[in-house]
Formats: C-alpha cells, sequence, structure tokens
C-alpha cells in the first residue's frame, strides 16, 4: 500500500520528532552518567577539612625549605669543553631527590596519628 504525500511528510514529520527527543533524553542520560562518574571518584576519597589541607601545605613547605638545595655533594655535574675553549655545564643532576620525598613524607606523618593496620596484625 502507498502512501500519500501527506502521510508521508507526517511520518516524516514524526520521525523528526522521535529523533529529537532520543537526542535530548541521550544528553540528558551522558550528563547524569558524568554526574555518576564524578561522585563515585569522589565518595572513596577520605573527608579533609580546609583547615588539614592548609596545615599539610605548610608540611611540605617546611619539607621543601630544609632541603639544602646548596650542598653541592647533592649533584653530579657534566662539564664540556666547546669549540672555542670555554668550559660549559653540559649537564647536572639532583642526587637527592628520594630524600625530598622523605622529608615530605615525614612532615606529613606528624599530621596523623598513625595506628596499625587490622591486616597487618
Amino acid at each position: 500500500m502507498e502512501m500519500t504525500k501527506e502521510e508521508l511528510q507526517r511520518r516524516v514529520n514524526e520521525l523528526t520528532t522521535d529523533i529529537a527527543k532520543f537526542e535530548s533524553d541521550s544528553e540528558h542520560c551522558k550528563r547524569m552518567l558524568t554526574d555518576m562518574q564524578q561522585r563515585i571518584s569522589v565518595i572513596d576519597k577520605p573527608k579533609v577539612t580546609q583547615k588539614f589541607l592548609d596545615e599539610l601545605s605548610d608540611a611540605i613547605e617546611e619539607a621543601v625549605r630544609n632541603i639544602d638545595f646548596d650542598d653541592t655533594n647533592a649533584y653530579e655535574y657534566e662539564f664540556n669543553l666547546d669549540y672555542d675553549n670555554r668550559i660549559s655545564l653540559e649537564n647536572i643532576e639532583f642526587n637527592y631527590s628520594n630524600d625530598i620525598g622523605d622529608n615530605i613524607y615525614s612532615e606529613i606523618e606528624e599530621l596523623f596519628n598513625v595506628i596499625e593496620d587490622e591486616n597487618e596484625a
């Protein structure tokens, strides 16, 4: 059975409306999915106050401040003799990067009451 031009046009209009509704629903679902994913990523994070974050920032600054970056033994140097007989520093490497992490860890650890983990007992 063949459709008339008016019937075809009405069907085209219905399908266009259906597609628009589907796209709208799809966008709504995508927004909800993004929101739920964000909430999942945050739900298991420990909750802290802004005061604690400020103390954490201060502890990190103090730990870094206590590193002696002027200690020449903390670096490995590689020199190069240029074509015009000038000595240049080709490479410098800081050897005590682990010390920075250890200092930061120690300062942060002081902010907590560390207890034994039930699984470690």
